[in-house]
C-alpha cells in the first residue's frame, strides 16, 4: 500500500509539521514527492533531488527524513521545498522551475544529459549545491563514490568508467550513457578531492565581505569523515570555509585508503566549503553530508532493511547558520558571469598531487569496499528490502529471532537447529542471514553445513541464507551445525544480516548430546516427489507431493480437491475444510484409483505452503490420458447432446472427429437453466476445466460457467483512406472497424511510438520524410483482438517548401529571423523553376544554405525534414 503525499508546512515560529505519518510505508519514485510550503513565502523555491541513491546504505538525504531540518530551515526562510522523485533522467525542464537545486551526496553516476541539463540550468540563472563526502563512502556498492560522481569520473578508472562491474551492472539503465568527464572543473573550476579528514573542525572562515555575507555569523563548520575541494579556475570558483593548520595522519579517517590528508590541512588542503558562479547561475559545495544531517531517518537500508542511524549535525557548531546562508546567496540573481568582474579577492590555484590528475588517478584498494549482500543489486529496487526507498515491501516493525535447540549442544557431530523469526510480513523473503557461534574472546568454533552438502573449510559465520515467511509471518530455518572438537563450555550463538548483529544468545557445548542424522534404514517418512512421479507408483505406497489447489474443496465430494505441479495433477480425497482454491500445499497420503481415476487417499497430512497463481490452461484437441488432473482447454468444439440427470448435467464438445464429455456437477452451483441460457447446441465455444476420467470414459469437469466462452470472429480492420501525407500538413484520419457478431470496444493506432484512439492525427513536423508503418488494434467486447499494419510514405511537397521554412521558424528549428526570410526565397526560387535540371540546382543551392547554418542558427535535427520534393499534382 503507498502513502499518498505528503504536504509537510513549515511554520514560522518553531517548524511544524502536518501530515507526516507515524509509520512510513514503502514509498518509491512513482509515489508522491513531499513539498514544504512555507508560511510566509519569498516567491522562490528549492528542489532536492532523490533519484539518485540518495537514501543508500544508511544516507537518507530526503527533505522528509534525515536532511528535514535542513529542509525545514530553508522553509522557514521563506522558500518552497520540494522534492525530485523519477525514474527518468534529469533535464532542465525538471529543473528551471525552481531557483535552486540541491543534490545530497549522489550514490549513482550522473548521465552525460544529466550533467549538459544542469550545464544549461546554470548557464540559464540556475543555481546548484553539490553536497558530497569522502572518498569510498559508497553507499550502495556500485564502486561510485559522491566526490567521483560530482567531479564525473572514478579515481582509477578514467578511462573505464564500469571498470570491475559485472555484465548485469555495465547493462543496466543505471549506467548508460555514463562517460568520464571532467565536467565540474572544465564548468566550475573546481573538483572534490579523494582525501579523507576524519573528525576535525573547520575553524578558517573567509571573511563574510570576501564571500558574499555567506559566512556572516559563521566561526567554526563540523567535519565527521569527509572531503575538501581544489579550486581549479579562481576566476569561477573561489573557497570560503577551510579545515585547520597543521593536519597530519592522526587527523584523518581511520578507513582512509591513502595518506588522508593530502596538504597539511589549511588553504593548501582546499576549501571544505565552496562557491562558484557560471554565467547567469551559481553553485556551491560541501565535502560531507555530516554538517546536513539530523538525527530522524525516514526509510530502512535498502540491502539489510535494518533501522538506520543519523546524526544531529545540522546543529552543530556553525552548520546550520552556514548552509542556509549558501542557499540564500545561490536563490539570488546578480549580473555578472565571473568572480574576477566583483571586488571580492580571488583565491589561487590549489595545489593537486599527480595522482589528483584526473588521467593519473589511482585505486589504492580492491572496490567496492565490501560485497553487497547475496540477492541485493544496487540498480535494482525490486533486491531492496522492506521499507527501503524503491522497496514494494512495507517495513517490518519488529521480528522477533529465537533458535530452537538441544539444551546441550553436540562437539562430536553434526546436529541441527531451527532458526525461527516471527513478526515478518505474511510471504516476506528477506535475504543476507547468516549464524555463527564464538567463545568468550571471539573465538569462532562452529561450522555451518553449506547448501550444497559440502561444510566451509574453516570455522567462522555461515554463508548468506534467506528466509520466507507463511501467511502469519512467520519463518523458519532449519541448520546442520558441527562444533569443534574438543569444544566444551558456554558459548555465544550469534544471528547477523548484512554485518549486523540482530540476535546473541548463550549455549552450552559438551559430549554425545547432538542429534546427528539417524541412519537411513529404508523407513520413516515417505518420499517426497513430484505429482508425475507419485501417479506411476504401486497403489497403496504412501508419497508426499506438492501442488497448487485448483478446484474449491468439496466441488466433487467431501472437501476433495485437485492439485496440479508442473508436472502434472491429481485428486485429494479428504475432509479438511480449512484450506481454498489457490493454496499450495504439501500433501502425504497413499495412492488409489478409484473409478479409474489416480487419487490420493488416507491423507496424513496437509501442509499449505503459501498461495500461488493458479497453473496455465493447456490447450487440447480431446482428452485422453495424457494430462489427467490438470486444467485444460478445448478451443473451437461445438456442443451437442445436453443431457441433465438427477445430480449433474453432460454436454459433449465436438472437434473434427473427436468427442469429449464434459460434465457439470450439481455442487458447482452451475445451473442447466443458466447454461441453456447462454448457450445452445450448435454452438461453437471454447470450453476449460480439469480433465478427469469415471469408469474409463475421460470428461472434462467444468468448474465455472464463465469457463465456456462462445466462438465469435475477430473485428475486422478496414484499408485506411491514406496512403501518403505531406509533413507540413494537418490531417485526422478516421479508423474503420467491423465487427459482425460483438460490438468494438477499442479501435487504437501506433506510429512511430506515437498513439491514438479511434481517429490518426497527424500534426505538422510530427514526422520526418519517408515510409511508415501504422499499426491498427481493434478489440471486441468478446475479447477478440485484430492488429493490422500499413505502410504510408510522409512527402514533402514542392509547393510547401516555403511552409517548411515558416515552420521552422515557428517550432524553434531556425532561430534568426534573416535565415529563415533567405531560406523563404531560396525555396521560392525550387519552387519556380521551370524545368528539373533548374530545379535541382536551385535545391542544392537551399541544402548548403540550410548545412552552413547547422548548429548555429539552424537546429541540427531540422535538416532531417528536407528531402528531395515530390511534386504533387494539389498543394
Amino acid at each position: 500500500m503507498k502513502t499518498e503525499a505528503i504536504k509537510v508546512v513549515a511554520l514560522l515560529l518553531g517548524v511544524g509539521i502536518i501530515g507526516v505519518p507515524g509509520f512510513i510505508q514503502a514509498e518509491g519514485p512513482d509515489d508522491p514527492a513531499p513539498e514544504i510550503i512555507p508560511d510566509d513565502s519569498n516567491g522562490k523555491s528549492v528542489l532536492f533531488d532523490n533519484t539518485h541513491a540518495q537514501t543508500a546504505g544508511q544516507a537518507d538525504w530526503v527533505i522528509d527524513g534525515a536532511f528535514s531540518d535542513f529542509a525545514e530551515g530553508i522553509a522557514d526562510n521563506g522558500y518552497q521545498v520540494n522534492e525530485l522523485r523519477q525514474t527518468t533522467p534529469i533535464d532542465v525542464d525538471d529543473l528551471e522551475p525552481y531557483d535552486v537545486f540541491v543534490i545530497p551526496e549522489a550514490n549513482i553516476p550522473f548521465k552525460k544529459e544529466e550533467q549538459e541539463a544542469m550545464i544549461e540550468y546554470t548557464e540559464n540563472g540556475g543555481s546548484i549545491f553539490f553536497i558530497s563526502d569522502h572518498y569510498n563512502a559508497d553507499r550502495n556498492l556500485n564502486r561510485w563514490d559522491s566526490s567521483e560522481i560530482m567531479n564525473g569520473y572514478r579515481r582509477g578508472a578514467y578511462d573505464d568508467p564500469v571498470k570491475g562491474m559485472d555484465q548485469d551492472e555495465i547493462d543496466s539503465e543505471a549506467m548508460q550513457n555514463v562517460n568520464s568527464s571532467d565536467w565540474l572543473s572544465d564548468n566550475f573550476g573546481i573538483r572534490f578531492r579523494f582525501n579523507a579528514p576524519g573528525t576535525v573542525t573547520a575553524d578558517q572562515i573567509v571573511d563574510p565581505a570576501h564571500s558574499f555575507g555567506i559566512t556572516e555569523g559563521v566561526n567554526e563548520v563540523a567535519m565527521h569523515a569527509g572531503s575538501t575541494l581544489a579550486i581549479t579556475d579562481p576566476d569561477v570558483a573561489k573557497g570560503i570555509v577551510y579545515l585547520s593548520d597543521n593536519l597530519d595522519q592522526s587527523d584523518k579517517w581511520d578507513p582512509a585508503v591513502d595518506e588522508g590528508i593530502y596538504h597539511g590541512g589549511g588553504e593548501d588542503e582546499g576549501p571544505y566549503a565552496a562557491i562558484a558562479k557560471h554565467q547567469d547561475g551559481k553553485a556551491a559545495f560541501i565535502g560531507d553530508s555530516s554538517p546536513v544531517e539530523d538525527a530522524t531517518p525516514k526509510y530502512r537500508n535498502e540491502q539489510s532493511g535494518q533501522t538506520k542511524t543519523t546524526y544531529d549535525g545540522f546543529q552543530e557548531a556553525d552548520d546550520a547558520e552556514l548552509l542556509l546562508n549558501m542557499i540564500d546567496w545561490l536563490a539570488e540573481e546578480e549580473e555578472y558571469d565571473s568572480f574576477s568582474e566583483t571586488d571580492i579577492p580571488l583565491d589561487d590555484s590549489s595545489p593537486l598531487l599527480n595522482k589528483e590528475i584526473p588521467e593519473n588517478t589511482n585505486q589504492p584498494e580492491p572496490e567496492p569496499w565490501s560485497q553487497p549482500s547475496i540477492g541485493y543489486d544496487w540498480y535494482n529496487p525490486s533486491t531492496f528490502a522492506a521499507g527501503s526507498y524503491g522497496s514494494s515491501e512495507d517495513p517490518v516493525e519488529n521480528p522477533t529471532f529465537k533458535f530452537n535447540h538441544q539444551e546441550t549442544l553436540s562437539n562430536d557431530g553434526p546436529f541441527t537447529l531451527e532458526l525461527v523469526i516471527d513478526g515478518l510480513n505474511p510471504n516476506q523473503t528477506i535475504s543476507s542471514y547468516n549464524i555463527g557461534m564464538y567463545l568468550e574472546g571471539g573465538q569462532q568454533v562452529a561450522q555451518v553445513q553449506n547448501d550444497d552438502g559440502s561444510w566451509p573449510s574453516q570455522y567462522g559465520y555461515s554463508e548468506d541464507f534467506s528466509v520466507t515467511a507463511d501467511e502469519d509471518g512467520t519463518a523458519v530455518k532449519e541448520l546442520t551445525v558441527r562444533v569443534q572438537e574438543g569444544t566444551q563450555g558456554e558459548a555465544n550463538l550469534r544471528l547477523r544480516q548484512g554485518g549486523s548483529n540482530l540476535y546473541t544468545t548463550s549455549v552450552s557445548i559438551g559430549e554425545g548430546t547432538g542429534d546427528p542424522a539417524a541412519p537411513d534404514d529404508g523407513e520413516g517418512d515417505p518420499e517426497f516427489m513430484s505429482i508425475q512421479e507419485a501417479r506411476t507408483q504401486t497403489e497403496g505406497t504412501e508419497v508426499e507431493v506438492e501442488g497448487v489447489i485448483t478446484s474449491t474443496p468439496g466441488m466433487f465430494g467431501a472437501q476433495g480437491f485437485y492439485i496440479q505441479d508442473e508436472s502434472a495433477g491429481i485428486y485429494i480425497f479428504q475432509d479438511d475444510n480449512s484450506i481454498q482454491k489457490g493454496d499450495k500445499v504439501r500433501v502425504t497420503g497413499s495412492l488409489d484409483t478409484y473409478n479409474s481415476e489416480k487419487e490420493l487417499v488416507d491423507i496424513k497430512s496437509i501442509e499449505i505452503q503459501g498461495t500461488s497463481n493458479l497453473p496455465s490452461y493447456q490447450t487440447v484437441e480431446f482428452l485422453d490420458g495424457e494430462h489427467q488432473g490438470e486444467r485444460v482447454t478445448i478451443t473451437g468444439g461445438t456442443i451437442e447432446n445436453i443431457e441433465s440427470f438427477y445430480n449433474a448435467f453432460e454436454f459433449d464438445i465436438r472437434k473434427n472427429s473427436q468427442t469429449t464429455k464434459v460434465r457439470v456437477d450439481h455442487r458447482t452451483n452451475i445451473s442447466l437453466e443458466d447454461f441453456n441460457t447462454s448457450f445452445n447446441e450448435g454452438d461453437s465455444v471454447s470450453v476449460s476445466g480439469i480433465a478427469s476420467i469415471y469408469q474409463g470414459n475421460h470428461q472434462l469437469m467444468l468448474l465455472d460457467l464463465e469457463d465456456v466462452e462462445l466462438n465469435t470472429s475477430p473485428p475486422v480492420i478496414q484499408d485506411i483512406s491514406m496512403s501518403e501525407f505531406d509533413i507540413t500538413k494537418k490531417y485526422d484520419v478516421p479508423l474503420t472497424v467491423k465487427d459482425e457478431d460483438s460490438d468494438v470496444t477499442t479501435v487504437t493506432a501506433e506510429m512511430n511510438g506515437e498513439t491514438w484512439d479511434e481517429t490518426i492525427n497527424i500534426s505538422p513536423l510530427q514526422f520526418k520524410p519517408g515510409t511508415h508503418e501504422v499499426t491498427v488494434r481493434a478489440k471486441d467486447e468478446a475479447g477478440h483482438t485484430t492488429e493490422r499494419s500499413f505502410e504510408i510514405e510522409g512527402v514533402l511537397g514542392i509547393n510547401q517548401l516555403d511552409e517548411l521554412v515558416e515552420l521552422g521558424e515557428e517550432t524553434g528549428y531556425i532561430h534568426d529571423e534573416k535565415v529563415a526570410d533567405r531560406l523563404v526565397k531560396k525555396a521560392e526560387n525550387v519552387q519556380k523553376a521551370k524545368n528539373e535540371p533548374s530545379r535541382s540546382g536551385k535545391w542544392n543551392a537551399l541544402l548548403h544554405q540550410l548545412e552552413a547554418q547547422s548548429g548555429k542558427k539552424v537546429e541540427e535535427e531540422y535538416l532531417s525534414y528536407w528531402t528531395y520534393p515530390k511534386k504533387l499534382t494539389e498543394n
